[in-house]
């Protein structure tokens, strides 16, 4: 059986390699590698020399072993910064210009979809708020045009916020069993609104989603950052948790195929 880190980032600065092979030597075999900011860029060319890089990333970490399902996308941060520099119209037209590279590589089998998409995970002001949400209601319909699976980036997932995010996914026509809440816990989970869920790999999460008895992924959100290392958790997390759940009898065979094998193939379909 394949064990995957449904969310796992690379660093050119960080541990690279070395974080891949502490993740296979603990015993994990598949990665979601997941775009994330290395610099400011505030054109579209910047951001493509940003994706370049995360493509880099993981090619080394095929060339480890590991299989590697890749998604790309302007982080939502990234649009707040573009806000500061341009008009809100001119920052939203960069951003959905990146959006729709990302899904020209989708198209092409480059990437396996879109990610991270979504909104700030802190309290901001009313009307950049709207402006977020504006913006991931039209990253959607881009990404439906190709068929791509989204990975969200919010606040903190309770039932309300699941609720909001499958009203924007409707209010888009997206498939919302293409849509992954990443850094989720047990509060995503009870009441998804038809969103897949991945939970971060925390003892109190897997606990917690195991006595639920619904589908969940399992990431670290290892952010492979040389000024936090470790952070959020571990490249071994996953693959040990994954054992130690299955010594204790918290989850069963079934359940590990499920948060391991089928749920990330039906979303990403391929890994290489």
């Amino acid at each position: 059986m394949n064990i995957t880190d449904n969310h796992f980032h690379l660093d050119p600065r960080g541990r690279q390699d070395l974080a891949v092979r502490e993740f296979m030597k603990a015993g994990g075999t598949r990665l979601v590698l997941v775009h994330k900011p290395y610099s400011s860029w505030f054109t579209l060319n910047g951001f493509i020399e940003d994706v370049n890089t995360t493509l880099t990333l993981a090619k080394k970490a095929r060339e480890e072993g590991a299989k590697v399902a890749v998604v790309a996308a302007p982080h939502p941060i990234e649009l707040l910064k573009l806000s500061e520099k341009l008009s809100l119209d001119k920052a939203q037209e960069l951003y959905l210009d990146c959006v729709s590279y990302c899904s020209n590589l989708v198209s092409e089998n480059v990437l396996v979809g879109l990610g991270e998409l979504g909104r700030p995970h802190f309290p901001v002001e009313n009307n950049m708020w709207n402006f977020s949400n504006k913006t991931l209601f039209h990253s959607l319909q881009i990404a439906k045009e190709v068929d791509a699976a989204v990975v969200l980036h919010t606040e903190s997932a309770d039932s309300s916020v699941m609720k909001d995010l499958a009203s924007i996914a409707d209010k888009s026509s997206f498939p919302k069993n293409k849509l992954v809440k990443h850094y989720g816990g047990p509060a995503a989970l009870e009441n998804s609104y038809g969103l897949h869920v991945s939970i971060l790999a925390s003892k109190s999460n897997i606990n917690a989603s195991a006595q639920l008895n619904l589908p969940f992924m399992m990431e670290t959100d290892y952010l492979d950052d040389p000024n936090r290392p470790g952070a959020v958790l571990g490249p071994k997390t996953v693959p040990k948790r994954t054992k130690i759940s299955l010594e204790n009898n918290l989850i069963n065979e079934d359940t590990a195929y499920q948060i391991h094998e089928s749920l990330p193939d039906l979303i990403y379909k391929s890994f290489n």
